[in-house]
């Protein structure tokens, strides 16, 4: 028995096939035709958005290292801009952000991420380098590395700063996301993939290799290395997920964006037994002892987010990333000073000390934080061997 389908038939069935392909096809032009667009035209965009959707660029990610992962540039002249600021970055001979060259020694030496570094403020805006003229003669080396966690800090220390001899070593702990960091780094020593620890962590954890074992998941790592507007999509759809963001008015004028979200994941973090504590606890304390081998003080300094500083000032609870932390450091004999309660005063007499939308601080907060770290530097100026002050450091400040 022969079935026959009848043309009528036929035509009734391809239909909706049809339908569906003109439809499918359509979706895909549309959306070829917004990549084009924001590959050839990526000025439409704010300058926020070209970073985001343009962040896959290795030119972007400094150049790598075998030890640390990463570096920036050496002597290299850039850019950092967003919605809230433009400033000019320059970097010396090694891909810091100092002067060039190294002095031979510098009594002092700064560890930390881009909140030590200075992203976002012109080169002498960072407290490393408002520091170095505070506590001149006192020399002071700013060893900050955009997107570094605590066992990069460790790795940097004993390339660049031992050779210093620093009578005092100072580590600008960012938690709220220097857990992360650590664990990220950990993550690429132990998968051997080698090259740029930057560019792997924010895109080559998505290299393209599509499986059928899991093609979504590789799907979206191929969008996500290559899709300008995967990647513009995202965004929106990530700054949606974090909540509602609240705004905090600065009586001197300006408000600052507050989302409680990444403070809430970086409490969760935080806990001792998590194996990201562990990893930052296990940097801070090889860092010490490698301070007292080489007869150096050390000291943490805990710069805080804006929302640990300006939430509480609207009566939001807001979860304590360092407590776990300073009790750990206590047993371990190291020195640690938590710039939060200071900040807060600051702000809560009006100080805008961070950039409205970026999670920075602005040259005011670097101000501030270079303040109070002077402060408490030349109090103690003895005991970490640094020249003698007769007149301590006034932590009044006007912008």
């Amino acid at each position: 028995m022969t079935l026959r389908t009848s043309s009528a038939s036929r035509s009734w069935l391809s239909a909706p096939l049809s339908s569906f392909l003109l439809f499918a096809g359509s979706i895909v032009f549309v959306m070829a035709l917004a990549e084009g667009i924001l590959r050839l035209f990526p000025g439409l965009l704010s300058v926020q958005r070209q970073q985001i959707v343009q962040a896959a660029d290795p030119d972007n990610m400094g150049i790598a290292h075998p030890y640390i992962g990463y570096l920036h540039k050496p002597f290299n002249t850039g850019v950092m801009s967003s919605g809230d600021f433009r400033a000019i970055q320059h970097t010396d001979g090694y891909g810091f952000r100092n002067t060039w060259p190294w002095p031979t020694r510098a009594e002092i030496v700064a560890l930390g991420d881009s909140f030590t570094f200075g992203y976002g403020v012109e080169d002498d805006q960072s407290w490393p380098a408002i520091l170095a003229r505070t506590l001149a003669p006192n020399r002071v080396i700013n060893l900050g590395l955009i997107g570094a966690g605590t066992n990069q800090y460790l790795r940097v220390y004993e390339t660049f700063g031992v050779r210093l001899h620093p009578k005092l070593t100072l580590i600008g702990a960012f938690m709220e996301n220097d857990f992360w960091d650590a664990e990220m780094f950990d993550l690429w020593l132990k998968s051997g993939a080698g090259g740029d620890e930057m560019y792997w962590k924010v895109r080559g954890q998505f290299e393209f290799e599509l499986s059928w074992r899991h093609p979504v998941t590789d799907l979206k790592g191929a969008l996500k290395l290559h899709s300008y507007l995967f990647n513009l999509v995202k965004s929106a759809r990530d700054s949606w997920a974090s909540g509602k963001p609240v705004f905090y008015s600065c009586s001197h004028g300006g408000r600052v964006r507050l989302v409680l979200s990444d403070l809430e994941n970086a409490a969760a973090r935080s806990r001792p037994g998590r194996s990201d504590f562990q990893l930052v606890l296990d940097a801070l304390v090889r860092i010490h002892e490698l301070a007292k081998r080489e007869q150096s003080q050390m000291l943490v300094l805990f710069l805080p987010s804006k929302e640990e500083v300006y939430l509480p000032l609207l009566g939001s609870d807001v979860p304590d990333l360092t407590s776990s932390l300073d009790r750990a450091l206590e047993k371990e004999g190291i020195e640690y000073l938590d710039l939060a309660p200071a900040l807060r005063q600051r702000a809560a007499a009006g100080e805008c000390l961070y950039f409205g939308t970026d999670g920075h601080p602005n040259a005011g907060g670097h101000a501030a934080m270079a303040e109070i770290i002077a402060a408490h530097i030349k109090q103690n100026a003895q005991k970490y061997g640094l020249v003698s002050y007769d007149k301590p450091l006034s932590l009044t400040h006007t912008l």
